[in-house]
């Protein structure tokens, strides 16, 4: 397991990639992603549901039913494939971790899946970000800002000098 330090905090708090008003204003690019066949990871139940409403399905959506600290339903059932795992806040479990790599493996335009997580999935976008291909985009939701757009060739050095700060307990 790894643990966020309090040092971390603040500076995990602001947008890893590009803050976009809505979903709707970066599609044109989203739908190009998803024509080539490029990964696309929407982490957050508001992200997730807003780009399947729009038609843009992310071979990986990462959700916790939680928004803004209150429970939603996100309604996504695009995909039987769920992957169900533990991971509390403000840690990186070995499971959530593995759960990522493995779906970025394994999910496609024909083989979607879902990691439903019980407890918090903040810190996904670091092991997403250093284990997806370099062409991904990973999308986030930076609550009553909007969306953040990652690009993972963008992030990729950022994101491993954070997950190196991690303590492993």
């Amino acid at each position: 397991m790894l643990k966020l330090p309090k040092s971390l905090r603040k500076e995990l708090s602001k947008p890893f990639g590009v803050l976009h008003k809505s979903v709707n204003l970066i599609e044109i690019p989203l739908r190009k992603q998803l024509e080539e066949k490029k990964l696309i990871i929407a982490k957050g139940d508001v992200t997730s549901k807003n780009l399947v409403e729009i038609g843009i399905q992310p071979q990986i959506c990462i959700v916790d039913n939680i928004t803004k600290r209150k429970p939603i339903q996100h309604n996504l059932n695009h995909t039987n494939n769920i992957i169900y795992v533990n991971n509390p806040a403000g840690v990186l479990t070995d499971e959530f971790v593995d759960a990522c790599i493995n779906s970025i493996h394994e999910a496609t335009m024909d083989n979607p899946i879902i990691i439903q997580v019980k407890g918090e999935e903040d810190l996904a976008v670091l092991p997403c970000v250093i284990n997806s291909p370099n062409d991904a985009f990973i999308l986030y939701g930076q609550p009553d800002e909007g969306v953040v757009l990652v690009k993972v060739e963008e992030a990729y050095d950022k994101a491993l000098n954070y997950y190196k700060q991690l303590i492993k307990e």
